[in-house]
């Protein structure tokens, strides 16, 4: 029969604690590592000849590149928002993602913004669009902040799905339908 010494225990009473630890320790720092995304779904409607485009950003995320931009904080989605703040998000916005349809840069029309627990919905519009046969899309949004952001755009277009993700290093996309 074997018999273990008190060193021994000791030894493998350690050993599994240290295993344990940095067991703990990788699934910690695993955790940590936060993600950077947002979704643009753009759909044109035939009927009423509009782009109609949402977009799902993450609002700490927003709220961080919106105050080291304009150096101020927005409180977005609170009851401290401060009053200028959907005029200093359309300016962001403006600088950060845009629209060519059939080659030609198209304006949109901020129609509004709302909250659901950590995420920030925006909504833009685009009328008198007769017909699209390529569409060019810029979004930078968050990429100046967050250098692995990526942003995920899908289009529904004339029956057609497609998409494009655009990062720090590649804003642009275009698509012919």
């Amino acid at each position: 029969m074997f018999h273990r010494t008190k060193s021994s225990k000791i030894k493998q009473l350690f050993s599994g604690k240290i295993l344990l630890v940095l067991i703990l320790f990788s699934l910690f720092a695993f955790s940590l590592h936060k993600e950077y995304y947002s979704l643009t779904k753009i759909d044109y409607n035939q009927k009423e000849k509009a782009v109609q485009i949402s977009m799902r950003l993450f609002t700490n995320d927003m709220e961080l590149a919106l105050s080291k931009q304009f150096e101020k904080a927005l409180e977005l989605g609170t009851k401290y928002e401060i009053a200028d703040a959907d005029k200093l998000f359309v300016f962001y916005l403006n600088q950060n993602f845009s629209i060519s349809i059939n080659g030609k840069q198209t304006p949109y029309q901020f129609l509004g913004k709302e909250f659901e627990k950590d995420a920030m919905f925006v909504y833009l519009e685009i009328k008198n669009i007769e017909s699209i046969e390529q569409i060019s899309v810029r979004n930078a949004i968050l990429t100046k902040t967050f250098y692995e952001q990526e942003n995920i755009v899908k289009l529904h277009i004339n029956g057609r799905a497609k998409s494009l993700i655009l990062t720090s290093t590649n804003d642009k996309g275009m698509l012919n339908f």
